[in-house]
């Protein structure tokens, strides 16, 4: 157990970028969680695995309509997925398979979710049309965020993507699908606008897709026609006459 001081603890969890809600909210109360349960033998994967299970929590809610307790895990589940990397920088506990169970439950919580909508439309009669679109965008969903993933992991794309060029309260603000599709359906479910919030993330989502279709396709170009020094020609490698 670490014990550290309100300001030292800040400084020892922030970011170098952060979404523009995240930053001015959820991140300020999950400051006060990690400081909490920096106190405690609570690890990091611990924190994921509450998250996930608020998702699933929301997602179980959302099925039987109850959208305002739904969105409420919804939130608590952002809280803690938060907490989860902040909690790591105060223990100083990182991992690759935390990376990974991070990265897997933030998929695997979204999928909980728009399950739990489609399940909604399905049994309440709404027709099986407003089924599909949850399928759908949850399906696009995770083909976008593993397009983003493919380009960081081959080299192709930067981590710098996705960031904006100013800042906030020193943090450079990042933008992109995941806050209009969480706090969207955080805000907009509870009102009964959930079909609204679905045709907009299926907009949202097919514009992202092309968006990074196009940035990665022209990556991928101009790292065809730059010379690779490790890919040598194998007259260039070969013993010329006056070599030994």
């Amino acid at each position: 157990m670490t014990t550290m001081t309100w300001r030292q603890l800040r400084k020892k969890c922030k970011r170098e970028s952060d979404y523009i809600i995240t930053l001015f909210v959820t991140n300020e109360v999950s400051l006060f969680l990690t400081w909490i349960l920096n106190r405690t033998r609570v690890t990091p994967n611990h924190v994921t695995m509450a998250s996930v299970s608020c998702e699933l929590f929301c997602a179980c809610l959302y099925a039987s309509g109850h959208f305002m307790a739904g969105s409420l895990f919804y939130f608590l589940a952002h809280i803690l997925d938060c907490t989860d990397g902040n909690l790591a920088r105060a223990k100083e506990l990182f991992s690759p398979l935390g990376r990974w169970f991070d990265l897997v439950g933030d998929r695997l919580g979204e999928v909980f979710i728009f399950l739990g909508i489609s399940f909604y439309f399905y049994s309440s009669g709404h027709g099986l049309s407003w089924t599909f679109i949850a399928l759908l965008d949850a399906l696009l969903i995770l083909l976008y965020y593993y397009i983003v993933d493919v380009g960081l992991s081959l080299g192709i794309a930067g981590p710098s993507q996705g960031l904006s060029s100013w800042k906030i309260k020193d943090v450079r603000v990042k933008w992109g699908l995941y806050e209009p599709v969480m706090y969207g359906l955080i805000l907009l479910a509870p009102l009964g606008l959930l079909k609204l919030q679905l045709a907009l993330i299926l907009g949202l989502v097919l514009t992202g897709l092309v968006y990074q279709a196009q940035k990665n396709y022209r990556l991928f170009r101009s790292l065809e026609q730059t010379p690779d020094p490790c890919r040598l020609k194998a007259s260039d490698t070969a013993p010329g006459p006056h070599d030994p």
